[in-house]
């Protein structure tokens, strides 16, 4: 019978402890840009459920300025914008932190050497959503205002 006790015991802490680390990974994932910006950010994946994100090539030209004029429809989207310089490691963002030199390469490796497209549409949800060969804002506002979940954004005000 202690045995039992002991096992159910044993069980119940274990259970505690897992809800517990889930609990606190999730809190840390949710952290805001604005709590965070003081620490380099190293991959994409740590942005996911808050920020949709634009990669773009840099030899679009004035992609940059572009991408800035339209910033209060970026941040209506809740968007990211990184351009990336293939093989001169340079990145360009509207993220208000300091970029670690691992993103830079997750840039180059897992969009921009490996497909002849120039922009790319990632998800809240870490999706890879479009890919282009131009900047063309207009339609990447479109394709995100079609998506369910910016629906539902716009339908309740956030």
């Amino acid at each position: 019978m202690a045995s039992i006790k002991q096992t159910l015991l044993a069980l119940r802490l274990n259970l505690a402890l897992v809800l517990g680390l889930n609990m606190a990974s999730t809190l840390i994932m949710a952290e805001p840009l604005d709590q965070g910006a003081d620490r380099p950010l190293g991959a994409l994946a740590s942005l996911r459920g808050q920020y949709r994100i634009i990669l773009v090539d840099a030899q679009i030209p004035d992609a940059v300025a572009r991408l800035r004029a339209e910033q209060p429809a970026l941040d209506e989207r809740d968007i990211l914008w990184f351009m990336g310089d293939q093989g001169q490691g340079q990145v360009q963002t509207n993220y208000p932190g300091p970029l670690d030199a691992r993103l830079k390469q997750e840039l180059e490796q897992q969009f921009f050497s490996r497909s002849d497209a120039a922009v790319f549409l990632i998800g809240k949800d870490g999706g890879l959503k479009a890919s282009a060969g131009e900047l063309d804002l207009p339609a990447l506002f479109a394709r995100i205002d079609a998506m369910p979940m910016r629906r539902r954004e716009m339908e309740s005000g956030e």
